[in-house]
């Protein structure tokens, strides 16, 4: 027994340990000897947290046999819908945003525990910086509607989507059919915690078996009053969405960025545009953007306690009051992709003024002038007032890059046709430090029990077509660029000597540009070809992702749902 005790102390420690290193994990290995000692160190450190894992009593899991896809599922347009699509007179489009801070998230009621990075110490909430918002855009072709809601935070699980679903639907009085509702985040590494896996470790390791003993509820990191404002919030938001929709057309453009992005993991495969939907009202009254770019929200880095909207809330403020436009931003495939290593421009006052790369600087001479009135003008645009030295470098950075989307100066009408389709797919937990998570209530996924001591994931992907000529891969997780773009690394580069034997998503839309909304609908961590993943002590990556096959399992439903609609 003695001994048990301290194989169990040793074990825990082991996995503490592990959840430490997303903080500072990102070594290179390149010696096929030192990855071969790297794999068989993770595959002894999942087997001691398996075996910690086992012994903590399974919560009321359903089987993967008896489970049934519920009615907060939405599937989308049919294979025929897609076939038979034409063109329309009018695009269809609402917008409404909502903040969603309560005031409680210093010092209020309650645990606020900030996402991003893992900590085994309490991470809580120190510091309210700005504001933190949902997103919503409503979208049809005269037909059934498509919503889509992004939201400032670090994940939300498919169990918060398909509840937030329902209490719409309860709502909903309108008399169009809803084809689809889809709910995403920015990743923001400074936001309020409402995935739930940054709440307290060391009370889920050690009372979760007796709470799952007696079925009891385990606590993960999610506030109770903070979750129920973000479902009120986001509902409002898309009732106001779909009440406001207004005919119009819509124009897609896009515009090189790669100066301000890095892609901090080999292969250099990433998209470098941002990707504008540009959607104008037949009454002339204010348009609306929907971007996509891939881009990490980790201004404030990816462990603090301070809580912010981060660059996105700053292109927001600027496009609003220089563009007399509203905002939606996505992330698409960002697997490892930041902001670039910048220069940062003061004026005499000490005031940032400017982030970006050297020669970009050097060319545009965008820095901060003074107009007759005395306030801050960037040639000749209106400069948000409303910040601190806080928040300077994400305000520069986001205002750089609502600059760049307003230099986009090609772009093409896209035809109103709009299908979404979805499928459920089930991907393997080969991480046992997540399914440690799960069973201490931390994780909150839809987790389903598939044998003696094996679990998946029941998650949600999807494809869509705007027009003749563009497509959207939905994707439920942080998707490796390389698995959309192509790109991928050979067996010469691999750890397990392997090839990656699939098409990229863009081969498998025939011909269509291809556009990546990242972290639709669930959180299901990092997805990386199988022959791409390293190990938990070399990379950030590995330690949030549920197994080596995750990818491959994401791109064969991916290539399975577009060829039944395309078929």
């Amino acid at each position: 027994m003695k001994n048990k005790i301290i194989a169990i102390i040793l074990s825990v420690s082991v996995l503490l340990g592990v959840f430490m290193i997303p903080v500072s994990a990102n070594t290179e290995v390149t010696e096929p000897g030192k990855q071969k000692m790297y794999t068989f160190i993770d595959k002894l450190v999942n087997t001691l947290v398996g075996g910690i894992a086992s012994m903590i009593v399974t919560p009321d899991w359903p089987s993967k046999k008896d489970y049934k896809t519920p009615d907060t599922f939405f599937p989308g347009n049919s294979k025929e819908e897609f076939k038979s699509a034409t063109a329309t007179d009018a695009w269809y489009v609402g917008y409404s945003n909502n903040s969603i801070v309560t005031g409680n998230e210093v010092g209020g009621n309650g645990d606020y525990y900030v996402g991003g990075s893992l900590k085994v110490t309490k991470k809580l909430a120190t510091k309210q910086l700005d504001d933190q918002k949902v997103r919503v855009a409503a979208i049809s072709d005269g037909g059934k509607i498509n919503i889509f809601a992004v939201i400032d935070a670090y994940g939300l699980a498919n169990t918060d989507v398909r509840a937030i679903r329902n209490q719409f639907i309860e709502q909903y009085k309108g008399d169009k059919e809803i084809n689809t509702i889809n709910i995403s985040v920015l990743h923001q590494h400074s936001c309020v915690d409402t995935f739930g896996l940054n709440g307290d470790i060391i009370n889920a390791l050690f009372t979760s078996s007796l709470k799952n003993l007696f079925r009891a509820k385990t606590k993960s990191g999610k506030n109770e009053d903070y979750m129920k404002n973000l479902y009120e919030k986001t509902v409002d938001s898309m009732n106001k969405a779909v009440a406001g929709m207004k005919a119009g057309k819509l124009y897609f453009g896009k515009i090189d960025a790669e100066n301000y992005i890095r892609d901090k993991r080999d292969p250099q495969v990433f998209d470098h545009n941002l990707n504008r939907l540009r959607f104008v009202p037949n009454d002339g009254s204010k348009e609306i953007w929907i971007v996509e770019a891939a881009i990490h929200c980790v201004g404030r880095g990816a462990g603090g306690t301070e809580l912010t909207g981060d660059y996105p809330l700053y292109m927001e403020r600027y496009i609003n009051n220089n563009d007399n436009a509203d905002f939606l931003y996505l992330e698409g495939a960002e697997l490892a992709i930041s902001g670039n290593d910048r220069t940062t421009v003061y004026d005499d006052d000490g005031n940032c003024t400017y982030v970006g790369d050297v020669q970009t600087y050097a060319d545009e001479h965008k820095v901060y002038d003074t107009d007759d009135n005395g306030n801050k003008i960037w040639n000749g645009k209106w400069i948000d007032e409303s910040w601190n030295s806080d928040i300077s470098d994400i305000r520069a950075y986001g205002e750089s890059l609502a600059i760049k989307l307003e230099e986009i100066n090609e772009e093409r009408e896209i035809e109103p046709i709009i299908n979404v389709a979805f499928k459920e797919t089930y991907i393997k937990i080969d991480n046992n430090i997540l399914v440690l998570a799960a069973k201490g209530g931390l994780l909150v996924n839809n987790v389903l029990k598939s044998g003696f001591g094996k679990f998946e994931i029941v998650t949600e992907i999807g494809y869509a077509e705007l027009g003749t000529d563009l497509s959207i891969a939905l994707i439920p997780g942080e998707l490796a660029p390389e698995i959309a773009f192509g790109g991928a690394e050979g067996a010469d580069k691999s750890w397990y000597n392997e090839d990656w034997d699939y098409p990229s998503f863009t081969e498998m839309v025939n011909g269509r540009e291809l556009l990546v909304f990242g972290l639709m609908n669930d959180q299901i961590g990092y997805i990386l070809p199988s022959n791409n993943w390293h190990s938990y002590f070399t990379e950030n990556e590995e330690i949030v992702s549920t197994g080596r096959y995750a990818g491959r399992v994401i791109t064969e439903s991916f290539e399975e749902l577009v060829e039944d609609i395309k078929g």
